[in-house]
């Protein structure tokens, strides 16, 4: 599998920064629990695929 250029995993790691912002925000202005709950995980889906993308963007760097 070709690897992914850094530019692009810069790209995917700052939209995930921003994106875990944007579902913390509207998990913590969401006014029933269900709807904090769906916003959490997405905040944690968001920081976990961000950890993924900086662990791709290093191993680049050592390349």
């Amino acid at each position: 599998m070709p690897s992914l250029p850094p530019r692009l995993i810069r790209r995917a790691l700052l939209l995930d920064v921003v994106l875990a912002l944007v579902f913390l925000s509207l998990s913590l202005f969401a006014e029933e629990q269900v709807w904090r709950l769906i916003w959490g995980c997405g905040a944690l889906l968001a920081v976990v695929d961000a950890l993924v993308a900086n662990r791709f963007l290093d191993e680049e760097d050592l390349d």
